[in-house]
């Protein structure tokens, strides 16, 4: 069975964006794992697709995650207290507790550029893969 790397809405918009200045880092980290099953939740979808809805692009935005192979995995509701657990425990957004969350129930890694859901992560022995 191929490893999980959940992505957070700031690696993804950091692939697809190439004027983001996390670019180049989320290309390589990508490529050095393309063995690799890459998956994000629905709302951490919502959440890297509201600047390209607001541009016209979400249709390239969608075939783009789509040609990757990016799972979207559902938020199921027996996921709501685990999610609040680590939002009270952690302070972290809602968003990014929902990252952490579903890289533990999927006992995958991470791929964020946002320190502290690194940070958060690395406490829970999730392997995170961030830029420098």
């Amino acid at each position: 069975m191929a490893e999980i790397v959940v992505l957070d809405a700031s690696a993804l918009i950091a692939l697809l964006s190439s004027d983001d200045s996390h670019h180049e880092w989320a290309v390589r980290m990508f490529l050095d794992t393309t063995a690799w099953q890459f998956q994000m939740s629905v709302l951490n979808q919502a959440e890297a697709m509201v600047h390209p809805t607001r541009a016209g692009k979400q249709e390239q935005f969608l075939e783009a995650i789509k040609n990757l192979r990016i799972e979207i995995a559902p938020v199921e509701a027996s996921d709501g207290v685990e999610i609040a657990k680590i939002r009270a425990e952690t302070n972290l957004r809602m968003p990014d507790a929902l990252v952490l969350h579903q890289v533990i129930k999927v006992d995958g890694a991470i791929a964020t550029t946002d320190k502290e859901l690194a940070q958060e992560a690395r406490a829970r022995s999730v392997r995170v893969f961030q830029p420098n």
